[in-house]
C-alpha cells in the first residue's frame, strides 16, 4: 500500500494506485462515458439522456473514491479505566502497638486481579495492636467499599519506606529503617500515568529522611489530576498507654586525653511516664560509670542529662547511656544511645611569658587551665620575676610570648626557643600588644626568621575595633573544626569586635593566613617546618568575647579556639610528630543513612626525602582487609614531607583502622589510625505519629486527612465521585469504503438501470 497523503487537517488520502494513476483510470472512464452517451443517436429526449449521464459520472466519482480511499480523522477520547495507587508505609515504626483493634479477627482482602491472597491478622479484641495490623483490618472492614472502588477503578498497591516497591498484600511487615514521603510519591509520579485518578498515602507521618520534597511531589500529582489523601495510623498525643522512652542526641567530644573528664550529654525524651522514677546509666569501655535519676513531671517531657566521667584508658572508647524500660513502653530499642570518643595519652605542658597583667592572660589561662590535657604555667615578667633560661625551656612544649619586649628574654633563651621551633621540641605562639613584635624590637632576634611574617622596627597598631573573620579555608583547619562528628567549623560573626592588632609585614611563602580583618589586615597565621609549628595572633582582646550575650556562645567559641590552638601547636591534631603519620578529617563519623554512607578523608604523610610511596589498607568492623587507593597531593611540606590522600568510604558502624606502610631512609614504617562509625537509629527516635506532617502531604496535593478507622468512608468517596477517565483517541471515518459508500454506489447503478428500462432504452 502507498504512503498515506494528508490534504488538510482532517483529510487524509490512502491509495491504492498513484494519485497519477488514479486521475488518468478516471479520466478515461468519463471522456468513455461521455462520448458514448453525445455520439450515439439519441434513444430520447435531451434532460433524459443529461440525467443518465450524472448518475454514471457519480459512479465513476465513487470508483475515483474507491481508488483514492479518502479517511476523515479528527482527535476524540474514549472512557478508560482509571487507576488508585495505595502507599502502606512498612518501616518499623509502624510495628508501634498504640492502635485500638476494629475487630477481634479478620482476613485481609485483596482487590480485584491481585495474584495473592490476602493474610489474616487474629488478635483478641481490646488488646492494642500495630499501626500495621490496624492498617490490615480498616481494609477487612471495607471489603465491601474496596470492591466497589475496584469495580471503576484498577488498585495498586505499593510498601513504601527506604525504596517503593509493588506489593500484593495490605497486612505488610514493618521492617524498613527509613521513611522517605518524597520518594514513595516521587516513584508514583515518575510513572507519568496519564490513568492515574488518586493516591492514597496510609502511614504514621514519621519520616526520617526526605531525597525530594515530598510537598513537592505531592502538588505535581495534584496537578495532574491525581489528588493525593492522607491515612493516619497511630497515636498523635502522649497518654498512659502511650509510654516510651527515648535515648538520643547523646554528644561528647571527639577527642579528650587521659585523665580528663569530658563532658557527655544527652537528651531523654518520655511520654506517658508521668511521675514514673527512671535512671540514665553512662557505661564507659563497657562498665557503668555513672548513674543520674530522672522523674517526668508530665506524660510527655525532655530532658538534657550531662555525666562527666573520667577516662583512664588511650584508645576509641565507646560510651553508652541506657534507661531500663518501664512498665507498658511500646518500644525498648531507643532506650539505648552509644558513641566513641578517642583517648589520647599525655598531656601539654605550656609556658606562657607575658609583660604585664591584663584581661586577656587571664582569660586565656582560664581556657586552657580547664583543660585537664593541658599544663599552663604563666610568668609574668614584671620587677624581680625570673626570666626562663634555656635551660628551663626543656620541660615544655609550647611557649607563648605575650605583650613583652625582646629585652625581657635573655638572648640564650630567645635563641633556644628558635632552634626548639626548627629541630620540632619546640612550638611558639606569638600574641600581639603595645611591645610585640617590631614595637618590642623583636625584628633583631632570631625569632624573626620563624615567625610567619616579616617585622619592622617601626611596626605599629592597627587601631580597631577590628572583626575577627576566619578566611575561607580555615574551617578545614584543626583549629577551627568544630568538636562534633559531622564536622563543621566555629562561628565568630556575632562576637565583639576585637580593640586592636599589632601592624606586622608581608607573610612569608609557608605561612597561612586562618583569620583577617574585613580589609586583609592578618590577625592568626600559622606556619609548620620540618618538625615544629609558630603561629602568631596579632589581637590579645579575644578575651571580650567571653562577655558576649549568652545566646552568642562566646565563652565557648573562646575556649575552644585557644585549646584546639593550643593542642595543634603540640601537634595533637593525629599529625604525630614520626618519619610516618595517618590523619584522617575526623576521627568520629556519622551513619545517618546507609543509602549515602560517610567518606573518610585519609592522609598519609611520610618524612624524608628518599621515601617511597606508601601503602594503605583498611580494616572494617567486621574484620576484612582492603587495600586503599592513594593519590599524591600537590606540593610537599617544609622539610622533605611528601603526602598522599584518598577518601574512604565506610559503609557499615563500628570501628576501622587505616594501616600505612612506607620505607624511609631504609627501614621500614607503618603507622596507623583508628575510625569510629556511629549509626543513629532516627526511625524509632519519634514514636507519636506526626499528623502534622500527613496534614501538609495531603494539603499539597489537594485531598483530605482522615484517621485509619475511617478508611472505609475515603473509599466510598471515592466509588461514588471520582470522575471517570478519558484518553484521547484518533477517530476514523472512511469515504470512500464501507457499508454505506458500497450501498450508495449500488444505488446509483440501480438508478442508471431502473431509469433506462423506465424510458425504454433496454
Amino acid at each position: 500500500m502507498l504512503a498515506s497523503i494528508t490534504m488538510t487537517d482532517h483529510l487524509v488520502l490512502s491509495p491504492v494506485l498513484p494519485p497519477w494513476a488514479v486521475a488518468a483510470v478516471v479520466a478515461a472512464l468519463a471522456a468513455a462515458i461521455v462520448a458514448i452517451a453525445w455520439r450515439r443517436p439519441p434513444a430520447f429526449a435531451r434532460p433524459k439522456r443529461v440525467t443518465l449521464l450524472v448518475l454514471r459520472l457519480a459512479v465513476v466519482a465513487c470508483v475515483a473514491l474507491a481508488l483514492l480511499r479518502p479517511e476523515m480523522r479528527w482527535e476524540g477520547r474514549q472512557e478508560v479505566r482509571g487507576e488508585v495507587a495505595v502507599l502502606i508505609d512498612a518501616s518499623r515504626s509502624m510495628g508501634i502497638r498504640d492502635e485500638e483493634a476494629l475487630m477481634s479477627s479478620v482476613a485481609v482482602p485483596v482487590p480485584a486481579k491481585k495474584p495473592a491472597a490476602g493474610r489474616a491478622a487474629r488478635r483478641p479484641a481490646g488488646a492494642p495492636i500495630s499501626r500495621s495490623e490496624a492498617v490490615g483490618q480498616a481494609f477487612a472492614l471495607s471489603s465491601d467499599r474496596l470492591a466497589a472502588l475496584a469495580g471503576r477503578f484498577g488498585v495498586s498497591l505499593y510498601a513504601f519506606g527506604t525504596h517503593t516497591r509493588p506489593v500484593n498484600d495490605f497486612t505488610l511487615t514493618p521492617s524498613d529503617p527509613r521513611t522517605d514521603f518524597g520518594e514513595a510519591l516521587g516513584a508514583i509520579l515518575a510513572r507519568k500515568d496519564p490513568r492515574l485518578s488518586a493516591v492514597i498515602v496510609i502511614s504514621d507521618g514519621q519520616a526520617n529522611r526526605a531525597q525530594q520534597p515530598p510537598d513537592q511531589a505531592a502538588r505535581l500529582l495534584a496537578e495532574q489530576g491525581a489528588k493525593v489523601h492522607a491515612l493516619v495510623a497511630g497515636s498523635d498525643k502522649p497518654t498512659d498507654r502511650v509510654r516510651d522512652v527515648a535515648v538520643r542526641d547523646l554528644r561528647a567530644p571527639a577527642r579528650v586525653f587521659v585523665g580528663n573528664r569530658p563532658e557527655v550529654r544527652v537528651v531523654v525524651a518520655t511520654l506517658g511516664l508521668r511521675d514514673v522514677p527512671l535512671e540514665a546509666v553512662l557505661a564507659v569501655g563497657g562498665q557503668e560509670v555513672e548513674r543520674r535519676r530522672l522523674s517526668p513531671a508530665s506524660n510527655q517531657t525532655t530532658q538534657e542529662v550531662i555525666f562527666t566521667p573520667q577516662v583512664t584508658e588511650p584508645g576509641l572508647v565507646p560510651m553508652a547511656v541506657t534507661v531500663a524500660p518501664a512498665k507498658g513502653e511500646l518500644i525498648t530499642t531507643n532506650n539505648r544511645a552509644e558513641t566513641t570518643v578517642r583517648v589520647d595519652e599525655g598531656g601539654v605542658r605550656v609556658l606562657y611569658l607575658d609583660g604585664r597583667i591584663h584581661p586577656e592572660g587571664k582569660y586565656i589561662d582560664r581556657a586552657l587551665g580547664e583543660a585537664k590535657e593541658i599544663a599552663l604555667e604563666r610568668r609574668i615578667l614584671i620587677g624581680d620575676t625570673a626570666a626562663p633560661s634555656a635551660a628551663d625551656l626543656d620541660a615544655f612544649s609550647v611557649i607563648i610570648l605575650g605583650d613583652l619586649p625582646a629585652s625581657a628574654l635573655p638572648a640564650a633563651t630567645i635563641a633556644r626557643i628558635a632552634e626548639g621551633v626548627r629541630k620540632g621540641n619546640l612550638s611558639l605562639l606569638a600574641l600581639g600588644g603595645l611591645k610585640a613584635f617590631g614595637a618590642g624590637g623583636w625584628d633583631a632576634t632570631p625569632l624573626a626568621e620563624v615567625l610567619p611574617f616579616t617585622i619592622r622596627a617601626g611596626d605599629g597598631q592597627v587601631p580597631g575595633p577590628l572583626v575577627f573573620r576566619p578566611t575561607a579555608s580555615a574551617p578545614r583547619h584543626f583549629i577551627f573544626a568544630a568538636d562534633t562528628p559531622g564536622g563543621g567549623s566555629l562561628k565568630f560573626d556575632a562576637l565583639p569586635p576585637l580593640a586592636g592588632a599589632s601592624a606586622v609585614g608581608p607573610l612569608v611563602p609557608t605561612a597561612r593566613l586562618l583569620a583577617e580583618t574585613p580589609d586583609g589586615k592578618p590577625l592568626l597565621v600559622v606556619r609548620e617546618f620540618a618538625r615544629g609549628r609558630v603561629a602568631a595572633l596579632t589581637a590579645d582582646t579575644t578575651w571580650q568575647w567571653v562577655l558576649a550575650p549568652a545566646d552568642k556562645h562566646g565563652e565557648e567559641l573562646h575556649r575552644r579556639l585557644w585549646r584546639q590552638l593550643i593542642l595543634w601547636l603540640a601537634g595533637r591534631d593525629a599529625g604525630p610528630k614520626a618519619d610516618l603519620w595517618v590523619m584522617s578529617d575526623r576521627s568520629r563519623y556519622l551513619l545517618s543513612d546507609p543509602d549515602s554512607p560517610p567518606s573518610a578523608e585519609v592522609t598519609i604523610h611520610v618524612r624524608g626525602g628518599k621515601a617511597a610511596a606508601p601503602t594503605a589498607e583498611l580494616k572494617t568492623p567486621g574484620g576484612e582487609v582492603r587495600p586503599i587507593s592513594l593519590v599524591a597531593a600537590d606540593g610537599a611540606l617544609q622539610g622533605g614531607t611528601s603526602s598522599w590522600r584518598a577518601v574512604v568510604p565506610l559503609p557499615e558502624a563500628g570501628g576501622y583502622t587505616v594501616a600505612a606502610e612506607a620505607v624511609v631512609d631504609g627501614q621500614a614504617k607503618r603507622a596507623e589510625t583508628a575510625l569510629a562509625v556511629e549509626e543513629q537509629d532516627f526511625e524509632l527516635a519519634h514514636i507519636l505519629a506526626d499528623r502534622a506532617g500527613m496534614e501538609r502531604i495531603a494539603q499539597a496535593g489537594g485531598g483530605s486527612v482522615r484517621e485509619i478507622a475511617k478508611l472505609g468512608d475515603l473509599l466510598k468517596d471515592m466509588a461514588e465521585h471520582l470522575p471517570a477517565q478519558y484518553e484521547p483517541v484518533e477517530q476514523r471515518r472512511p469515504l470512500g469504503a464501507g457499508r454505506l459508500f458500497l450501498a450508495a454506489m449500488l444505488a446509483l447503478l440501480a438508478g442508471e438501470w431502473f431509469l433506462r428500462r423506465k424510458w425504454g432504452a433496454l
